[in-house]
């Protein structure tokens, strides 16, 4: 019998969507993007290379060393896969652009608040009646007024628009492709054996969060 000895336990799985998998990966492990397609394959202790090689291979995930303290293996297979995007799906612009979001904790911007409305393009002091738009003067009209002519100044409110309806159209596409491209890491990432203690879990953002509620904002 042997006394003294501890009881090591293997740790738990992390259970994770897609984008808290990123998040962890990018902002709690601070696993960096490496596009260098040259490195030598590095493999984990305990795995069969040939198995390796081959997960790997059709993956593209690589653990980079140095000397600092690196992510953990799951953490580096992530970004090596975020890396490795398709270019249909975007390629290294997505790729930079998931990563950078996924550590600031953020999603990508749909247009959320973006309003196609017309605004006057400047203000002047409010009066009893509230703000007054600034107007300019663009010219004369000659009106009849209890049978004498009488000149008028014609004035008009320069405006803009808050957001043009193009404007709106590009948030939204850039939130259709980001999801695409956590969809297509979603499979990726959830073959058996690619990460030893993260598990994918289904779960995506929103396909169309400006039709929350059935109506579209």
């Amino acid at each position: 019998m042997i006394m003294g000895g501890r009881h090591h336990q293997s740790p738990a799985r992390k259970v994770l969507t897609i984008r808290e998998a990123l998040e962890w990966a990018f902002a709690t492990e601070r696993a960096r993007l490496d596009f260098d397609d040259d490195k030598p394959e590095v493999v984990r202790p305990a795995v069969s290379p040939l198995w390796t090689v081959m997960q790997r291979g059709a993956l593209g995930c690589q653990i980079d060393g140095g000397g600092f303290s690196p992510p953990s293996a799951d953490a580096d297979c992530i970004a090596t896969a975020v890396a490795r995007l398709p270019r249909e799906l975007g390629g290294r612009g997505m790729a930079l652009r998931i990563a950078e979001l996924a550590r600031a904790g953020q999603a990508e911007d749909w247009g959320k608040g973006l309003k196609a409305r017309c605004i006057p393009v400047e203000w002047k002091a409010e009066n009893q009646h509230g703000p007054q738009a600034v107007t300019v003067l663009v010219g004369y009209e000659r009106i009849e007024v209890r049978g004498r002519s009488r000149e008028f100044e014609v004035r008009a409110c320069p405006v803009t628009y808050t957001a043009t309806a193009a404007r709106i159209a590009s948030a939204r596409a850039a939130w259709v492709s980001w999801r695409k491209a956590l969809a297509w890491l979603a499979v990726k990432l959830s073959v058996q054996g690619v990460l030893d203690r993260v598990t994918i879990i289904a779960g995506l953002p929103e396909a169309e969060p400006w039709c929350r509620g059935g109506i579209e904002s």
